[in-house]
């Protein structure tokens, strides 16, 4: 048990190795706690293929479980990541080297004030401080006249906005290797696991990738979505740097569009940018990536298709979350794991394997424990048989 908690939670198999040695006297090799690490792994990934398939195997219309304890707000997100794989079975050294998608998932039990009005209707100074935005955006730099204390009244009005944000309480995530179609199942038999379809309010809050509101259309068509406002920030600042060249007037364009977004009038963006659409012309059919045309062309493409996913002030009113940090920081702690340079997982099964056990040990109800305390082979449990857990009860 200890060792695979090491494995879960260490940058790699060899540091866990030496910190089991030196902390606990437990004696394995870096070659065993991969093994066995791989094996643990495997066996989680076939136990949450089996409460999907138990999940979807029951009779239409579903009745969802029912939380032990009433859920103020169910929050769902999803999010990709990467990790480096090699072939697997090649032998020695590294083979046909790849970098992959990760599919991430994190549900979020959390609390929220509801508001008669919208209770930030103004655009929050830290979107509006370059000293915060130049490690989101490229190429913003701060200008001597910012001040310390305009940067000291932003904090404030960051803090006062973080006190009236949804609380999370509780999390439980997924990650996988699979494809976004085997992913969503996956998705909802989890979100169901927790109780959240029967959550007083609920939410799907993500990027714009059109998977993501696949996933959002045919599993959690009563969550609300919501498309990550830092997102849109961030498609904001790539139309206004391709229209504006003096740096004083490109931030002030983008912080325009920005509070209009925030605002909920992101139809006025879209026809501005048409116009600006038809001043510089439609990008040709072999536009590069930076051509400005094109950009325009794919900004204005993104706020159509998300428009009905970005009326914050309505989010705000209603006490849900309107943007994704939460997930963005949880596949950071997933990364710490899996992600490197120097790192290659074999392709596979012993990569999915360790997303399943950073994964769980991420995790706020203890499922790896639990895990390693009934899988067969625990002293604790001899008689522990090998079979598909049920599905745990809602947190």
């Amino acid at each position: 048990m200890k060792a695979v908690i090491a494995s879960a939670h260490v940058s790699s198999y060899s540091i866990g190795s030496k910190l089991l040695e030196e902390l606990g006297g437990i004696s394995i090799s870096s070659r065993h706690l991969n093994n066995l690490t791989a094996k643990v792994g495997s066996e989680m990934a076939a136990d949450r293929d089996a409460r999907t398939a138990a999940y979807f195997d029951q009779p239409l219309p579903r009745t969802p479980r029912r939380p032990e304890t009433p859920i103020h707000l169910a929050t769902v997100s999803i999010d990709g990541g990467r990790m480096q794989t090699r072939l697997d079975g090649g032998g020695v050294g590294v083979h046909c080297p790849h970098w992959r998608e990760t599919k991430n998932a994190l549900f979020l039990r959390m609390n929220g004030v509801s508001f008669q009005e919208d209770p930030h209707p103004e655009l929050p100074e830290c979107f509006a401080d370059r000293h915060r935005m130049k490690t989101l955006l490229p190429g913003v730099e701060p200008v001597e006249d910012d001040r310390k204390e305009d940067r000291q009244a932003a904090s404030e009005t960051r803090r006062e906005l973080l006190r009236r944000r949804p609380e999370a309480l509780f999390r439980t995530c997924l990650s996988s290797l699979t494809t976004s179609k085997k992913f969503g199942p996956m998705m909802a038999a989890e979100a169901d696991s927790r109780g959240f379809y029967l959550a007083a309010k609920r939410a799907f809050v993500c990027d714009g990738l059109p998977y993501n509101w696949t996933i959002q259309q045919t599993h959690f068509p009563r969550f609300t979505p919501i498309l990550d406002f830092v997102h849109a920030v961030e498609h904001v600042y790539a139309a206004a740097r391709c229209v504006r060249n003096d740096q004083a007037e490109l931030w002030r364009l983008h912080l325009q569009w920005t509070e209009a977004c925030w605002q909920g009038r992101v139809r006025e963006v879209v026809a501005e940018l048409c116009v600006e659409q038809q001043r510089i012309g439609d990008p040709p059919a072999d536009a590069a990536e930076n051509d400005p045309r094109k950009i325009i062309a794919e900004v204005i493409g993104y706020f159509e298709n998300n428009a009905r996913r970005m009326n914050y002030p309505a989010y705000r009113r209603e006490g849900l979350p309107v943007t994704s940090a939460l997930m963005e920081s949880f596949v950071k702690e997933l990364n710490q794991r899996v992600k490197g340079t120097e790192k290659f997982w074999n392709d596979g099964a012993s990569g999915e394997a360790i997303l399943q056990v950073r994964a769980a040990a991420l995790c706020d109800d203890d499922r790896l424990h639990r895990h390693l305390k009934t899988r067969p082979g625990n002293p604790f449990r001899p008689n522990a048989r090998r079979r598909p857990p049920a599905v745990a009860n809602a947190s």
